[in-house]
């Protein structure tokens, strides 16, 4: 598989978590990164637009194992002759306080009685 923009890194990642059909999956892909076009990744299965999967780069042999990090899946599309699945992925981030509610700042945390 080409690099699909110039000036892109590519990494050997495995990717996880639910895919169209509500199957658990894991597959080793290539993850695809650079600045103007974000991160994109490849797998032999179609994903939901914003499905959750779990991101975690394949460490050379010795090397330290790396923690999964998730994202959300975006812009999918059937990549050539349909063989693959293309799409982007944003990184999401753990929400502060209970559902999703933004926690008390500790001066306003001081002031209730």
């Amino acid at each position: 598989m080409s690099l699909p923009y110039p000036g892109t890194a590519t990494y050997a990642v495995e990717i996880s978590g639910w895919d169209a059909r509500e199957n658990f999956f894991v597959e080793n892909t290539q993850l695809h990164w650079s600045e103007e076009h974000g991160k994109k990744a490849y797998l032999h299965r179609p994903l939901r637009e914003g499905s959750v999967v779990f991101v975690r780069i394949i460490a050379p042999t010795g090397s330290r194992q790396t923690l999964p990090i998730a994202y959300q899946a975006r812009n999918l599309s059937p990549a050539v002759r349909g063989e693959t699945w293309e799409f982007s992925l944003v990184q999401m981030h753990p929400r502060s306080g209970i559902n999703g509610a933004s926690e008390p700042e500790p001066s306003e945390v001081a002031r209730k009685p």
